[in-house]
């Protein structure tokens, strides 16, 4: 048996091999503890010839929560992934993932230090065995902004939608809501906080646009621009709630407002209405001045994919009329069955160089066995790339930013979303909605850039 402990999150690089002859009462396997330690709630992964399983111990209590059949026999190339209460795996290229699974339904949080743990049976060893310290984006910070008081326009949530800056001030537009049972809120409105150095917010106590400006219940600001006049116009989504209303936008001469809405809003709605995320930036291109990227439902395709929420581009002169890109949906899940399989949302697009960074909001849904209620979904923010935006590469060790974990006295510890970045003096802020409120974590944009390493330590256990 071989023991580690390393802190935060980490990938986990094995390489199991099987006896030339096994008795048959001996069956090759190897086991890992990638989450707990010694005299608490511990979760592994097992392999052997049938596949691979992610079980949880609780004392005598063991519980598969999820099942991999088929790996085949040794030897095993195995890899663990460790990111805040995400872990994924990989066995001879077979993927799987899991959210939480020490017990996060139940109340019980995997540890920020973990005690990993290799054993190997059947006449099986681990040839080699390696753990990288992954420190991106693993701050551990206070909300930015907080929820407001009872009665606040932002007393239930405040999420980060889009950010200018004017004359060396920053403003930023977010979705405020107030008590209610649509989807987390209601009263939706849009708020607007000021700061000097992207660290540091006031939140002003009147919202700039409200449903009262504006049809339906809810106003989901996602984009704001400074057009070539001067004006601030910010773009948003409505909702009657439970139906979307499409895109509008309003303009003002001041970045406090008030904002007047366009009079032949909305300016566009996806084929089925079913979109209201996205991220609209001014690039003066000499075939269009705005682009706009944007989160659509998207029906199950021919090729098998689950219905969800997928990648459209669209491209402006004037913020009003909007053509779309021939190849949409521009942009989608990396593989079928993992951590974002079913929901991909865009969020915030980066340029850097001649490459455009996007992090989104993925989805998909896990119940473990026994757990009551409906379906639990999993939400966390990934990052993907490219230069062309047709042909994305993702990054490797996904999900970029996700919920830390630990325990409830973490605002972000359960689920991650709504990401936008500013670059300034080339470090890049990452703001980001935990459980409704507006958390911030930074890193450098010369280590986003090369993002083969995280720059962490690598031990070797193996």
């Amino acid at each position: 048996m071989i023991i580690r402990r390393v802190t935060g999150n980490y990938e986990l690089s094995a390489n199991v091999a099987g006896a030339e002859s096994t008795p048959a009462a001996h069956t090759p396997a190897a086991r890992i503890r990638f989450s707990g330690s010694d005299g608490s709630v511990c979760v592994y992964l097992e392999i052997d010839g049938q596949g691979f399983r992610v079980v949880r111990q609780d004392g005598e209590d063991r519980t598969i929560l999820k099942d991999y059949p088929g790996g085949g026999p040794s030897p095993w190339d195995v890899r663990v992934l460790k990111k805040g209460n995400f872990f994924r795996f990989g066995v001879n290229g077979k993927k799987g993932w899991i959210r939480g699974p020490s017990g996060e339904w139940d109340g019980r949080y995997d540890p920020w230090v973990n005690e990993l743990n290799l054993e190997a049976a059947g006449g099986c060893e681990f040839e080699s065995c390696t753990v990288t310290t992954l420190p991106w984006l693993d701050q551990q910070t206070e909300p930015l902004i907080a929820r407001g008081p009872a009665g606040s326009h932002y007393e239930q949530q405040i999420i980060p939608g889009a950010i200018l800056e004017i004359d060396n001030r920053f403003y930023m537009y977010c979705m405020a809501g107030m008590e209610g049972d649509q989807e987390g809120s209601s009263r939706r409105t849009v708020a607007v906080a000021e700061s000097d150095d992207l660290r540091s917010w006031e939140v002003h106590p009147v919202p700039v646009l409200s449903y009262a400006d504006a049809p339906g219940d809810n106003i989901y600001v996602n984009g704001a621009v400074i057009a070539p006049d001067g004006r601030i116009v910010i773009m948003y989504a409505v909702q009657q709630y439970p139906s979307w209303l499409g895109f509008m936008m309003a303009s003002a001469d001041d970045p406090k407002g008030p904002f007047t809405p366009y009079s032949r809003n909305p300016v566009y709605r996806h084929f089925n209405d079913a979109a209201h995320e996205f991220d609209l930036l001014r690039v003066d291109h000499p075939d269009f001045r705005y682009v706009m990227c944007y989160a659509g439902y998207t029906p199950r395709s021919s090729k098998g994919w689950p219905g969800g929420d997928r990648g459209y581009l669209l491209f402006s002169d004037d913020l009003v009329d909007w053509r779309e890109a021939e190849h949409n949906p521009v942009f989608g899940p990396e593989r079928a069955d993992d951590w974002d399989a079913v929901h991909v949302r865009p969020r915030s697009l980066n340029r850097i160089g001649d490459t455009w960074y996007l992090w989104y909001e993925g989805c998909n849904a896990w119940t473990p066995p026994g757990a009551s209620g409906p379906e639990r979904w999993c939400d966390s923010v990934g990052l993907a790339r490219t230069t062309d935006l047709k042909n994305w590469s993702y990054y490797p060790r996904n999900p970029a930013l996700p919920a830390l974990g630990i325990g409830t006295e973490r605002f972000d510890h359960t689920w991650t979303g709504w990401p936008r970045m500013v670059v300034k003096d080339g470090l890049g802020y990452v703001f980001y909605t935990g459980n409704a409120q507006v958390g911030l974590r930074t890193i450098p944009i010369r280590r986003l850039v090369d993002w083969d390493s995280e720059g962490g330590e690598t031990i070797r256990m193996v």
